[in-house]
């Protein structure tokens, strides 16, 4: 019986309907696959919200980062001679990048060899956690300074100077200004 229905299909398959049969079903099949790009399922939805909810986290990552070295450079040039008040603005690029650690074991024996690697974790209250080398700050592109002294050049080129060693930027991307008193801002 099997036989008989093999020998059918196969007859049906070698006419000319067959071909334009087994043509269709391929064409369907690739248009299934196209089409199911567009199809917005929970799985891919998923996908999206955890990549936003990621990208998110990185941004505030570094708003965090730019926020601390606003705070740490401002503190730091109120206290330099002639300064006076400043505020400080920052910007960064990219994001931060973390390089965990790992062991390796090596296995060899006459006809192979293997490394295993894998990622350190430190046992903690809050959980397990990867051991951090090093953690890659996100790039400082620019700043601006306003300060109450940056109306007097010296002034302007220490703190020009001082905010370039601090964070490691050419003075083309450093601006200092002489901060406006806010009563003369309303005015």
């Amino acid at each position: 019986m099997p036989a008989a229905i093999i020998d059918r299909l196969k007859g049906i398959m070698r006419s000319e309907k067959g071909i334009k049969l087994i043509v269709s079903l391929g064409l369907a099949g690739l248009l299934c696959i196209l089409f199911s790009g567009f199809i917005d399922t929970d799985e891919n939805k998923d996908e999206r919200t955890s990549a936003q909810n990621s990208t998110s986290i990185h941004q505030l990552e570094c708003d965090e980062y730019a926020e601390e070295l606003e705070e740490r450079l401002a503190d730091m040039l109120m206290k330099t001679e002639g300064v006076g008040k400043c505020r400080v603005m920052i910007t960064v690029s990219g994001s931060l990048a973390f390089s965990y650690a790992q062991d390796s074991e090596q296995y060899a024996d006459v006809e192979s060899h293997e490394i295993k690697q894998e990622h350190v974790i430190l046992k903690e209250d809050t959980g397990d956690e990867p051991l951090v080398e090093y953690t890659e700050n996100p790039e400082v592109v620019g700043v601006i300074i306003a300060c109450e002294g940056g109306g007097n050049n010296v002034v302007r080129e220490q703190v020009y100077r001082a905010a370039g060693a601090v964070l490691d930027i050419s003075l083309d991307r450093i601006c200092v200004t002489k901060l406006i008193d806010e009563s003369e801002e309303q005015t």
